[in-house]
């Protein structure tokens, strides 16, 4: 299979140009933002476009479940597809799309600046800071893929006329602000009866814990309770932090009051 990758930052028209990138190379399918596209249609895999956080929409992009992954690498390994079309904002992102499809890893690059003018990126950008985004399928299809707004625009390369579907996605890219308080509560909530919690400050994907331990806690117990604190801060927020630990003292009775440790929370 003869893998192509068409990046360029959002906004540069790669979606709107991908329909003569086809035509020029003779490729068969399209991977675009979380959906694979054959004939100008949907054939398998779910658009990103229908996220409600921009964090959301780039984990589909990249085909982050395995089950988003499984159904649109099942496709294409029973379509028997020869030349397939990559579309991301960066090389970075098309190499992870690939490798989470297990495409070969052998990419020819293709950079939008090749394929647009001066004008039609200027086009594109003022296109997308009114929100407005490319699906390139055919009309008829738009509502098995998106939900939301869309209208029909024509477009010209060459002497060939085409519609393509300009939607406005669900998703905001405002920043999404996570209070340290809100770190400070998953922990406090995860703490072990053995332990003792007296602070814990947050600094951006840190999160220092100063704590007091049981008489009896081993070394071993301590960094299961880090690791666990770890998986549950991802598993609750989707970010990954890197969580240490500073033990102040040991207490010879037992600790059976986590709601003294809350009360102790800076």
């Amino acid at each position: 299979m003869k893998v192509y990758g068409l990046y360029g930052k959002s906004g540069t028209g790669k979606s709107y140009k991908s329909s003569e990138i086809i035509a020029l190379y003779q490729i068969d399918a399209v991977v675009d933002d979380g959906i694979l596209i054959m004939g100008k249609q949907r054939v398998a895999g779910k658009s990103a476009k229908n996220e409600r956080t921009a964090y959301a929409a780039t984990k589909t992009a990249i085909f982050f479940t395995d089950a988003h992954r499984l159904q649109v690498y099942n496709y294409i390994v029973r379509s028997g597809i020869k030349k397939i079309l990559v579309i991301g904002t960066s090389k970075k992102m098309v190499e992870k799309i690939a490798q989470r499809l297990n495409l070969p890893s052998a990419i020819e690059w293709l950079p939008i600046e090749s394929f647009q003018s001066e004008e039609e990126l200027k086009l594109a950008g003022e296109r997308r800071r009114i929100g407005y985004h490319v699906i390139p399928i055919l009309p008829d299809d738009v509502e098995k893929t998106y939900v939301g707004w869309f209208s029909k625009q024509t477009i010209y390369f060459g002497k060939q006329r085409e519609e393509v579907i300009l939607v406005k996605p669900a998703f905001s890219r405002d920043k999404i602000t996570i209070y340290p308080q809100c770190i400070r509560d998953i922990v406090t909530l995860s703490a072990d009866p053995m332990l003792q919690v007296h602070s814990i400050q947050v600094d951006r994907n840190k999160v220092f814990i100063k704590l007091s331990l049981q008489r009896g806690c081993s070394i071993e117990s301590l960094q299961n309770w880090k690791e666990h604190v770890t998986a549950v801060l991802h598993y609750s927020l989707n970010i990954s932090y890197e969580v240490n630990i500073a033990w102040m003292s040991i207490h010879k009775e037992k600790i059976n009051k986590p709601e003294q440790a809350r009360r102790r929370l800076k």
